[in-house]
């Protein structure tokens, strides 16, 4: 629960008005545990929120998945939780570095590497793919693995799905821009009907 709340909160949600919406909502008098239904919820207006581009704002995630630990709290666990954040990205990058230096067939669907300012925005997002994998320990040629299995997994899922199109664009608008208008070969001069 505490885990959907943070995820809620690197959404730009606000919390404090969100719990008693979703409490409010519907009765709990067949839950077995209540817990379980308040994480669904919350997980359901997040992924509802911010699913398919609505939200403008970046959220503030670790490795493009993980909640960013926000708010009040202890200056020892902030310094903890910034630490934790940067081995976390450090594995995400190293887990794409592999890949790409083993030329696993899943990192093919990212395109291919620009270069100059936009290989900064590739890489985030190659990150973001090779973070999820990670997570959860997908293997083989495709890059998001199979159907997600739970409510956070379709979430990350959809974060991952994302990057993986924004690594796509930043990829082809490069290609483009480094190589020119692709030409197509075999057509008939310009001003032939067909």
């Amino acid at each position: 629960m505490t885990a959907e709340l943070r995820r809620a909160e690197a959404h730009f949600v606000d919390v404090a008005t969100l719990l008693p919406r979703v409490v409010a909502a519907r009765g709990f008098e067949d839950a077995q545990d209540i817990a379980a239904v308040l994480q669904a919820r919350v997980a359901a207006v997040v992924l509802r929120d911010n699913g398919a581009g609505r939200s403008r704002r970046t959220p503030r995630l670790v490795a493009g998945l993980i909640p960013r630990a926000i708010g009040p709290m202890d200056a020892a666990l902030h310094h903890a939780l910034a630490e934790r954040a940067d081995l976390i990205e450090l594995r995400a990058a190293a887990v794409l570095d592999q890949a790409l230096l083993a030329g696993e067939p899943w990192t093919r669907a990212l395109g291919v590497a620009p270069r100059g300012s936009a290989a900064s925005t590739w890489h985030h997002n190659g990150c973001a793919i090779a973070a999820y994998r990670d997570r959860y320990a997908i293997i083989g040629a495709k890059p998001l693995g199979a159907i997600p299995q739970s409510t956070a997994q379709r979430l990350d899922a959809s974060r991952a799905h994302a990057a993986l199109v924004e690594a796509q664009r930043v990829a082809d608008v490069h290609s483009f821009d480094a190589h020119g208008p692709t030409v197509i070969t075999g057509l008939p001069p310009a001003g032939i009907r067909i």
